[in-house]
């Protein structure tokens, strides 16, 4: 990997800060947000890492690991909807705290675990 830092626009960073910054926010959707933060980064990182590693294998194997890999992804933007969807319906008040925070830490938990889905394809 070059000497260059690694730079993207992340909705799901963007959404969890809105979730730190915002007026709505107890100590515990803070802290949960800090989590989701700390897992965003991990994802991008196991993102990049399999894009600087060379695949050796047939064009079949490739063509499957690469089907996996979107697979992947796809569970990775919906992770990031379903943010996206939460934040959405506790702005508008659909949602009380406890409920948000709640469904804030699923989703959470569901992001800190997809980094160890994608080591596994790289495997």
């Amino acid at each position: 990997m070059p000497d260059q830092p690694l730079v993207r626009n992340s909705r799901l960073l963007g959404l969890f800060v809105e979730i730190v910054r915002g007026p709505e926010g107890t100590l515990r959707a803070v802290e949960t947000a800090g989590r989701g933060i700390t897992a965003e980064a991990r994802c991008t990182l196991a993102v990049a890492a399999d894009k600087m590693t060379t695949n050796s294998g047939s064009p079949a194997e490739a063509r499957q690991r690469n089907l996996a890999c979107a697979d992947r992804l796809v569970e990775l933007g919906a992770i990031e909807d379903d943010l996206s969807e939460l934040w959405s319906r506790r702005r508008e008040g659909d949602l009380d705290e406890a409920a948000f925070e709640a469904s804030l830490l699923r989703i959470v938990m569901r992001l800190e675990a997809w980094p160890q889905s994608w080591l596994l394809l790289s495997a």
